[in-house]
């Protein structure tokens, strides 16, 4: 991670004496420190250089010749005792100096252990964004960072995000009016957002101040252009300590890392062949004309047989009780498909804000059993529900597959406990729905059944338990736990009342599809005619 000057100084507040500083905040380029030498025959733009007084007095000559004729260079040191006065007339020389007393070493040591401390939570904020995690994660990594409030909203100041770092020094009861998956109150949306006093225009990840008269406070906050017309606000709200140019370098690694979690999936990937076969598969289920040639390119860039292999598409859709359930900036599409390719080494990308996945079981190297075992699990580790379809072989059959597996998926809605939908399991259930689809179920079914239905609903079991047993007067009975007289007395007046020939397999078939239908509407739901 990059930090700058006074995110050092900060850290350091204890033994730091003095400071000069000129470098933009917003644009952080120290990685490490090394231990400044008299002798040292170029400097770094890059370098923090830990040094005491007298060795920058004995390279004034060096340092100020190499300086002026590099003008791009700026020159960062952390001087021990009074830096020398000719630094102080170097435009482009930042440096802070500490108590004369301390020990070189130990000050070198220290400042090792801010780089180590900062980058050790860029390495964290990289494996939420690309293991699966979302904007919550990190802003629960993120607390220690800042010791402040932070708070992420999309553009129209709704809350996505609130995170309020808790002391037993300090605790903010104003900020407890701020609730997530609700809009922001009116005496605390951001002063300058544009379309709010058509002030400030914020367009870009560089950390900004403002001040949020609601709490006479500054708030540090960077916008991140998350989508086409859609951003979100990520600000931090002095809580503990005052917020300060300090916390610009690590606001625009925490923006950074937002913006990896929602960036489109296969954009950052460098080889181009890959993104191509993602977007011609991408064209191709969705029933778009691709050519032959084209596919055969893809069978061979993944080493897919387009004829023998036998494919399966899953569409994958986070839980529905999410807390801004209408917001797909909820949902780190991107970093999933990052985590589903890792584990079935398959093809994933997003699709009508659903994740959808083409595996080749042929080439999987995984059982059908095992390959669901684990979809099953990183759908219960990261709140998702999928939708699978039939197994089929060829590239030829993924346009089908992917709509078997949409539809599965739309039947696991419905079931909050269930994870995975197989279509194989719900055929009957998913053929119903597009009949739904297509025609109200009062047109559907026979008016006589749904009257049965409703006026004598003994009578309507008593048929159901009929057509179940295969037409089987004696199967019927005991289903139904009555004598069987008794049950062919009441076939008899079924008969009557709806006028059908239970003999033809027909009618027999048009019932049974019916009563599937009023079970799956509801009796309630259907209208008179």
């Amino acid at each position: 991670m990059k930090l700058n000057l006074y995110t050092i100084a900060h850290e350091l507040d204890d033994i730091v004496i003095g400071e000069v500083i000129g470098s933009d905040p917003n644009k952080p380029n120290l990685e490490y420190p090394v231990l400044f030498s008299v002798n040292e025959y170029r400097y770094y733009s890059n370098i923090l250089y830990v040094t005491i007084d007298k060795h920058l007095e004995d390279a004034k000559d060096r340092i100020q010749r190499y300086l002026s004729r590099n003008p791009n260079l700026s020159f960062s040191c952390i001087c021990i005792g009074t830096p020398p006065s000719y630094i102080g007339t170097i435009p482009n020389c930042d440096i802070i100096w500490i108590d004369s007393s301390q020990s070189r070493t130990r000050l070198f040591n220290a400042v090792q252990k801010i780089f180590q401390r900062f980058n050790s939570w860029e390495r964290n904020l990289d494996e939420i964004a690309t293991g699966g995690g979302g904007l919550s994660d990190l802003a629960n990594a993120s607390l220690g960072v800042f010791k402040n409030d932070i708070c992420i909203t999309d553009q129209f100041s709704r809350v996505l995000v609130h995170r309020v770092y808790r002391t037993r020094q300090l605790l903010r009861e104003q900020t407890d009016q701020i609730e997530e998956g609700k809009y922001l109150p009116k005496n605390m949306v951001f002063d300058g957002v544009i379309d709010e006093q058509g002030g400030m225009d914020f367009s870009s990840m560089e950390p900004t101040f403002a001040v949020m008269h609601a709490f006479h406070c500054t708030v540090l906050r960077s916008t991140i252009k998350a989508s086409q017309g859609y951003s979100l606000i990520l600000s931090v709200h002095s809580n503990f300590q005052e917020i300060g140019p300090y916390d610009c370098a690590p606001l625009l690694v925490f923006a950074a890392a937002i913006k990896k979690l929602y960036s489109s999936y296969g954009v950052l990937d460098s080889n181009e062949r890959y993104v191509d076969v993602r977007a011609t598969i991408r064209s191709f289920i969705q029933g778009k004309q691709v050519p032959d040639s084209t596919l055969i390119q893809c069978a061979i860039a993944f080493d897919w047989s387009r004829e023998t292999d036998e494919f399966l598409c899953l569409c994958i859709d986070f839980v529905s009780n999410m807390r801004v359930e209408d917001s797909i900036l909820m949902k780190p599409l991107a970093s999933v498909c990052n985590r589903i390719q890792e584990e079935f080494d398959c093809l994933a990308f997003v699709l009508d804000s659903r994740i959808t996945v083409v595996i080749n079981c042929t080439r999987s190297g995984m059982t059908e059993k095992a390959l669901f075992d684990r979809a099953e699990e990183l759908a219960r580790e990261y709140g998702l529900v999928i939708g699978a379809s039939s197994l089929f072989p060829g590239i030829k059959g993924l346009p089908g597959s992917y709509r078997q597996a949409l539809a599965a998926l739309k039947t696991s809605y419905s079931e909050q406990d269930k994870r995975i939908a197989k279509f194989e399991d719900n055929t009957l259930e998913i053929g119903m729905s597009y009949i739904l689809g297509e025609m109200n179920p009062e047109r559907f079914c026979p008016k006589e059944l749904v009257s049965l239905a409703r006026s004598e609903p003994e009578l309507y079991r008593s048929l159901d338990a009929y057509l179940k047993a295969n037409c089987n007067s004696n199967m019927a009975s005991k289903a139904l736990s009555i004598q069987r007289n008794s049950f062919v007395y009441r076939l008899e007046k079924i008969k009557r009342l709806l006028g059908m020939d239970f003999d033809d397999p027909d009618v027999r078939l048009l019932l049974s599809i019916s009563y599937k239908l009023i079970d799956l509407y509801g009796l309630e739901n259907i209208q008179d005619r």
